[in-house]
């Protein structure tokens, strides 16, 4: 009986990952797949035009000079990420309806080498997201920011359907060629953080605007390793806050009323020596 769970167990973990592969993964360049085509199979034209979707949209981000910094494999696989494939198999059949129709299109222009027609674009975010409202799949690239050079930057995308948008924020660990979604704002896991918020700054609330992230000092063995997190500033309160891994945050300063800053550890200290 064992046997047979880990056994049906380990089918449907290969299963699952064998699900989050696509056929055409290793070719890294738009071109290079897109005039691979002409042999292109039915049965393959899914992970194809997937592919190709997320390619041209990575190259379009690495254009810009201020992106230079993210390597091509890193800005892929955030691409990839954001915008997870969609099986036919798993679409309504309003959607498999429009994307069969689309499919038709794009054979036109594939077989044409057509590649830059916007119309063809069009479609291409059609077929991979047939209701428009699965991907954000606007990213700007003027919005990208280096927080931190070569290590934290922030992207905000789009969805253009329902004209909402979502801001992320990537630590890129260069050696690796890999990165890490995190969030800058503290979970509610943090109850000490909180508490040491409510204490200092009753019902404060964090800004929708991207905030500044800075080293600590290099020279202090132990602040070296902290990142330090200013929000944007509303008005005339503000805080600072730190942390070592994105995850475990610490207060350290605060400002009311435009006065100027308070470091809470020097209060706590002074509270400590008396």
């Amino acid at each position: 009986m064992m046997n047979k769970i880990l056994l049906f167990a380990f089918a449907f973990i290969f299963s699952f990952g064998s699900a989050q592969k696509n056929k055409f993964e290793d070719v890294m360049n738009s071109k290079k797949l897109a005039y691979a085509f002409k042999d292109l199979k039915d049965k393959d034209k899914e992970d194809f035009y997937q592919q190709y979707f997320w390619l041209i949209k990575s190259e379009e981000l690495k254009k810009y000079p201020h992106i230079e910094g993210i390597r091509p494999q890193v800005l892929y696989n955030f691409i990839r990420e954001i915008n997870p494939q969609a099986p036919t198999k798993e679409l309504s059949e309003e959607d498999k309806k429009i994307r069969e129709d689309t499919e038709h299109s794009l054979n036109q222009y594939f077989s044409k080498r057509d590649f830059e027609n916007p119309v063809m674009i069009y479609n291409l975010e059609s077929y991979v997201d047939p209701s428009g409202r699965k991907y954000f799949t606007e990213v700007n690239p003027e919005r990208v920011a280096e927080l931190l050079p070569k290590k934290l930057y922030t992207f905000t995308s789009r969805n253009k359907k329902e004209n909402k948008q979502k801001t992320y924020y990537l630590y890129i660990d260069q050696k690796k060629n890999d990165y890490e979604m995190i969030e800058l704002i503290p979970s509610e896991k943090n109850k000490k953080f909180y508490e040491a918020l409510k204490l200092n700054m009753g019902d404060y609330k964090f800004p929708n605007f991207v905030p500044t992230v800075e080293p600590g000092d290099r020279k202090d063995e132990d602040d070296r390793n902290f990142y330090y997190i200013t929000p944007f500033q509303v008005g005339n309160d503000n805080i600072m806050y730190r942390t070592k891994n994105f995850e475990d945050y610490e207060l350290v300063k605060v400002k009311k009323e435009g006065a100027a800053w308070v470091d809470l550890r020097k209060s706590e200290k002074s509270k400590k020596n008396k």
